[in-house]
């Protein structure tokens, strides 16, 4: 069956990912105001090293999900690139799907056993280097409970995995949505109530719990999917599960490399601003990377809703339908991102100061950083478009612009000493000399059209959507 992105996927895309921002905008002042300097700067940390553990999942569930999408649109068998149209046929291989879900259960269940290990080896010494002044004995505390929440995560991984290769992205924003308004309530009352870092590791504990608990319960909704799946009674053997595991990890190690890259290219910049600048400076950089994340993220949010639909366009052959998606998915973004980056430094950033009497808000450093955060977010889009018809040409692009970015930033700022404006200049030309021009290119090529042609594409088809909402 063909997938078709509903206005509920849209919708609820978008209240996940303004629900995530909102909880992160009124959580952020309850941080300034109730943790130290130093509190707030090491939690940005925890998040850096959060975001950095779940890149262990190493591209498998990207992966695994758009093969899910492949076995559910019909396919009989699955290739490491791109799609074998002829084994396309009605219906759904049950057992083949069941096949590429139990081996998502077993890959998850190694990679969360293997990042308990590292987090509690590596990491643990990496946060007892950088909190040797703190006197507080509670940061061991919210650090443990930090790894617990981040290994849950990992583990319950396939059931986001699962309802995202159902098309669900209704479903799944549902369950981001529902467990980030737990984490800022939760957050919130025992920030108040002095439990300072502590209350906040509990908090995402609790998200943690909420988000994998309503992932499962939501998969139980696609009834037709479920009960197609309980119907396969053949066993699976070891020997289906390592064909199915040599065929996604062609691909899936390959993308675990480029979101490694992607993590250095942006949110590794707050464990970066540890090793150069104090842990109060890393924790206002931090507020801003924060700031400019969430425009980012609400632009891509549309885009996003569509990825689904694009990798069944492409299992189709849709070549059409995959210009049109991708058209009016890049206009949407960039309009997106100019209101939402404009509604920050005019909204957001003048009430800085007033949370957190003595902060400095830098305007210059926000939008260099947005600018920075703009261009790296349309090449990323336009790379999960590659990846959906099943190929990765831009993993040594990323991995050049990861490593020279990070040589780059540890020369700016540990022997210039420009600070902050190193890590984001840094940066910044690492993906200009190469990333950022060259993965919209290749993507027009693919579809036969020009980056520009495309832009036209989605500029008419937004205007001849408005002129018919308001006829």
């Amino acid at each position: 069956m063909a997938f078709r992105t509903k206005r509920s996927d849209v919708i609820w895309n978008y209240v996940g990912t303004v629900v995530s921002m909102a909880s992160g905008f009124v959580l952020l002042p309850l941080l300034m105001r109730f943790l130290s300097g130093d509190e707030l700067g090491l939690w940005y940390v925890y998040i850096a090293v959060a975001n950095l553990a779940m890149l262990f999942e190493f591209g498998f569930t990207p992966t695994f999900a758009r093969n899910i999408v492949y076995v559910v649109s019909g396919a009989r068998h699955l290739t490491a690139t791109g799609h074998d149209l002829g084994s396309k046929e009605d219906g759904v291989d049950w057992h083949l799907l069941n096949t590429v879900i139990r081996t998502s259960k077993l890959i998850y269940a190694a990679i969360a056993g293997l990042t308990f290990i590292l987090l509690s080896s590596i990491g643990t010494v990496y946060i007892s280097y950088i909190t040797s002044d703190l006197n507080d004995g509670l940061h061991w505390a919210s650090w443990i409970l930090f790894c617990i929440s981040i290994v849950l995560n990992l583990y319950f991984l396939y059931s986001i995995t699962t309802l995202r290769g159902y098309g669900d992205v209704a479903g799944e924003n549902q369950a981001k949505t529902i467990a980030k308004i737990s984490q800022l309530i939760i957050s919130g009352l025992l920030l108040i109530l002095g439990f300072g870092l502590l209350g906040a590791s509990i908090g995402y504990f609790v998200n943690s719990v909420v988000l994998r608990g309503y992932s499962l319960v939501r998969m139980r909704h696609h009834k037709n999917l479920e009960q197609g799946r309980a119907g396969d009674l053949r066993p699976i053997t070891f020997g289906e599960i390592r064909t199915i595991l040599a065929t996604i990890s062609h691909l899936a190690w390959r993308d675990g490399i480029v979101q490694l890259a992607l993590y250095v290219s942006t949110q590794a910049t707050s464990i970066l601003c540890s090793l150069f600048l104090t842990l109060e400076q890393t924790g206002t950089y931090s507020v801003i990377l924060q700031l400019a994340t969430a425009a980012s993220n609400f632009a891509a949010a549309y885009p996003r809703s569509f990825f689904p639909a694009m990798q069944s366009a492409y299992a189709e052959n849709d070549v059409k339908q995959q210009r049109y998606i991708i058209s009016t998915g890049i206009v949407a973004y960039w309009s997106l991102y100019l209101l939402g980056t404009i509604g920050v430094a005019v909204v957001i950033l003048p009430l800085l100061p007033l949370l957190k009497p003595g902060t400095q808000v830098d305007y210059a450093l926000y939008l260099m950083l947005s600018l920075y955060m703009a261009l790296l977010q349309q090449h990323s889009i336009c790379c999960n478009y590659i990846i959906s018809m099943n190929e990765i040409p831009y993993l040594r692009g990323y991995l050049f612009a990861a490593v020279f970015g990070c040589s780059l930033v540890a020369f700016l700022c540990g022997v210039l000493h420009i600070g902050a404006w190193g890590i984001i200049l840094g940066q910044a030309i690492s993906q200009i000399i190469y990333n950022n021009w060259r993965w919209p290119q290749y993507l027009s090529h693919k579809l036969g059209t020009t980056y520009i042609s495309l832009f036209e594409i989605g500029v008419d088809a937004w205007q001849g959507k408005l002129m018919n909402r308001f006829k």
